[in-house]
């Protein structure tokens, strides 16, 4: 995986975190990292797309 040296900031209800905390949980990864893959799988599927 590439170094991460970007910083971006979003703001979000406090249910919709508490639902992305608890996916991390499950997944057994840090909230910023499910974030991350979840955009790199959207982009790699739109990018391409006209």
């Amino acid at each position: 995986m590439e170094k991460t040296d970007a910083y971006i900031g979003i703001r979000v209800t406090k249910e919709f975190k508490a639902r992305l905390e608890a996916q991390a949980e499950k997944e057994r990864r840090p909230v910023a990292n499910l974030i991350r893959l979840v955009m790199e799988e959207y982009l790699e599927q739109h990018e391409n797309q006209p």
